[in-house]
């Protein structure tokens, strides 16, 4: 459970980049709680590394944005690539993207 804790990260998107905060608890529960809002699970999958999954619902339910991450955990940083996905809110995907994900833990818990 070494990716238990906040994490800042950069993300990048087709486009450019932003930032966003992740919270992953010992529970196995994902959180994306800045840069959007979402809840989802994360698994461990070998040494150092995991994967996580956070659905985030857009505002005035115009749809979702299913985040798809396979990580690789190195000390107080990690770094993660998959597939994100905006439906909108009749399930139709309208938009499908290789993600990139840098992040630096900003707290144990």
């Amino acid at each position: 459970m070494e990716n238990v804790g906040r994490w800042r990260a950069r993300v990048g998107r087709p486009g450019g980049e932003t930032e966003s905060e992740f919270e992953f608890t010992e529970d196995g529960t994902a959180t994306l709680v800045l840069g959007g809002k979402g809840n989802g699970t994360w698994t461990a999958t070998g040494p150092g590394t995991f994967s996580y999954r956070i659905l985030e619902e857009l505002t005035e339910a115009q749809g979702t944005v299913e985040i798809a991450q396979d990580a690789v955990l190195n000390g107080d940083e990690f770094i993660s690539s998959g597939i994100t996905k905006v439906r909108l809110a009749n399930g139709e995907t309208v938009r499908e993207a290789h993600i990139r994900i840098m992040a630096k833990r900003v707290r144990r818990t």
